[in-house]
């Protein structure tokens, strides 16, 4: 891979990331490519741009994959948030590391995502794009029935706290920690986990990547409201009567990432997967 134009986005709530960012577009200029520093995703369209560097922790990285997807730009991500599972490297050694990427050595991970549309009773759509998943959940903390079905089949509801439903990449993320399983990024599948069922019997559910999941909120008071959280940071009300489609992406998010920065080696080191 040659790469030309990169832009480098940060986020602007971490101050400290600043001078980061001319340092990483100052190490890139030298290197012979045309660099930008950007502070908004939309600016992303506006200029050539064959490289993303994504630097801040791992909500940065979701929003710059939802962005940098649909424009077929690989993602380099440098952490400097907390855990930064999703990231390439860390900020102390992304010169290193990006120096791997202009030299051709280097991963380019593919990752499934996630086409979220907003049905209503007025039959007026939206889609959206989700890296990591999508969380239906009652906007006031209550348990609420969710209907569902599987490529136009009824399937048993959920009667709980919510449902997620996610991507491979996903799995580690609000998933695991609603004990639902650990995938492997590359497998083609949808993740469905209740959140907190009230039942024993209900557990997570894996559907082939292919699969249409249809899921319908109903409360027992008439004013009951769901909400729906795309990867933790575009949360929609449903009105009353409104449904989601949820199916595979029509885009994949690419990540670059050193080789020897395996998947099972991040969840080692990030999450002590593993460890005795």
């Amino acid at each position: 891979m040659n790469f030309h134009c990169a832009a480098v986005f940060y986020n602007t709530r971490k101050t400290a990331v600043a001078p980061l960012a001319q340092e990483v577009r100052n190490y890139l200029a030298q290197n012979g490519l045309t660099v930008r520093v950007i502070t908004s995703l939309d600016e992303l369209a506006n200029a050539p741009t064959d490289l993303l560097v994504s630097m801040g922790g791992d909500g940065t990285m979701l929003c710059c994959a939802r962005a940098a997807a649909p424009l077929n730009i690989p993602i380099f991500g440098i952490n400097c948030g907390t855990l930064g599972f999703l990231a390439a490297c860390e900020k102390t050694d992304f010169k290193t590391s990006l120096q791997q990427v202009l030299d051709g050595n280097c991963a380019l991970n593919e990752r499934f995502m996630l086409q979220v549309r907003l049905l209503t009773s007025d039959e007026k759509t939206q889609d959206f794009l989700a890296f990591n998943d999508c969380v239906l959940r009652a906007a006031e903390p209550r348990s609420f029935l969710t209907e569902a079905a599987f490529n136009g089949t009824s399937i048993p509801s959920y009667f709980g706290d919510g449902v997620i439903v996610s991507t491979p990449t996903g799995s580690t993320a609000y998933s695991l920690a609603a004990g639902g399983p650990i995938i492997e990024p590359e497998v083609d599948v949808l993740l469905v986990t209740p959140i907190c069922p009230h039942t024993l019997n209900q557990r997570p559910l894996i559907l082939p990547g292919n699969a249409t999941l249809t899921l319908t909120p109903t409360f027992k008071q008439e004013t009951g409201r769901a909400l729906a959280s795309i990867d933790g940071q575009i949360n929609l009300s449903l009105p009353p009567g409104a449904k989601l489609e949820i199916t595979r992406g029509p885009v994949r998010a690419k990540l670059l990432c050193p080789k020897e920065r395996g998947f099972f080696s991040i969840l080692n080191r990030k999450l002590n997967w593993g460890n005795r």
